[in-house]
């Protein structure tokens, strides 16, 4: 039995690897920051980070060569694929992945041909609503874009000390099906949620953002253009033990000069202050938004809008109340 443990442990522990790196080389090829043919980390210089035998990491890396993600050459190192996948279309098609899904579904007695109809019901039966609590207006609107785009949930953002400075309940939070908040306020998320009778999910940010992608865009001066100071400094907290963190650059739209950015500059914009400059050009190479939310918290989320859309299948609707959206048609 503990052979058994010990093996389902190391193969949960290289998932989760091969999921790291995998963000990795797509979200630095989307930066910029990876190029076909650049070296990366071996699997030996990984050790220390992923606290793992440098097989379990090397067996991550072959999973991403056969995927096209990488290139490793024998006893010359890993190596950003030649032709990887463009972002701007589907990323790296992973073959193992899609042969185990279909396998166990097969296993539950759901015909291949049937499986998308499946997904569809899971995801797409209720339009639930969302609530995104946090500390500032740029986490609330970049939560609840990730949140709609990734997970096809209608999100609303409240900053907390907003709602907590109301009297009243906003009518978002009456109508919402689930609270989503982050650490800062999870307590008054949960005591509001106790007394909505709505599930709340407090959301844990990607723990390889700091370490894998800005990483590498620290080595060079880059710039954030934020909506509010306190976003600000919370980047800065964030990143105060990454090599480099002098060369980030914090600008506060409509408090700074955003002319101070050098043409081509990598640059961040927060969803917020891109919603605020629409169209307008700006001098520096905007950065491609980053996915802040981790796996952790994505299942957490995956599991809510799964149970809440095969329980509207079969009528009984445990997670929802009266309040909660109708059904798609074709439902």
């Amino acid at each position: 039995i503990s052979a058994l443990i010990g093996t389902l442990v190391a193969e949960s522990r290289s998932i989760a690897i091969v999921e790291v790196l995998r963000g990795r080389v797509l979200r630095g090829i989307q930066a910029g920051t990876l190029e076909p043919g650049n070296r990366l980390p071996s699997a030996r210089e990984l050790v220390s980070e992923f606290e793992v035998d440098h097989r379990l990491i090397l067996a991550a890396y072959r999973q991403l060569a056969d995927e096209g993600l990488v290139d490793i050459r024998e006893r010359g190192g890993v190596y950003v694929g030649r032709e990887p996948a463009s972002l701007m279309d589907l990323p790296a098609l992973p073959v193992k992945w899609f042969v185990d899904t279909l396998t166990d579904a097969f296993a539950h007695h759901i015909p291949a041909p049937e499986l998308h109809e499946w997904l569809r019901r899971a995801t797409e039966t209720l339009r639930l609503r969302a609530v995104v609590i946090s500390s500032t207006d740029d986490q609330v609107v970049g939560l609840a874009r990730e949140l709609t785009d990734d997970f096809g949930l209608l999100a609303d953002g409240i900053v907390g000390k907003d709602l907590v400075a109301q009297s009243a309940t906003p009518n978002a939070l009456r109508r919402a099906d689930l609270i989503v908040t982050t650490i800062a306020y999870q307590e008054f998320a949960h005591r509001a949620g106790g007394e909505l009778k709505i599930p709340v999910i407090t959301i844990e940010v990607r723990p390889d953002l700091a370490v894998g992608e800005w990483a590498l865009l620290l080595r060079q001066p880059i710039w954030a253009v934020v909506a509010t100071q306190e976003f600000g400094v919370l980047l800065r907290r964030f990143f105060a033990d990454v090599k480099g963190v002098e060369n980030l650059n914090v600008i506060v739209y409509g408090t700074d000069d955003l002319s101070t950015i050098p043409d081509g500059a990598p640059t961040y914009v927060t969803h917020r202050v891109r919603q605020q400059i629409g169209n307008t050009p700006m001098r520096g190479r905007i950065l491609p938004a980053a996915r802040t939310i981790s796996s952790a918290s994505a299942r957490a989320l995956f599991e809510f809008i799964v149970s809440a859309n095969l329980a509207a299948l079969r009528g009984t609707r445990p997670l929802l109340d009266e309040r909660s959206p109708k059904r798609v048609s074709n439902a």
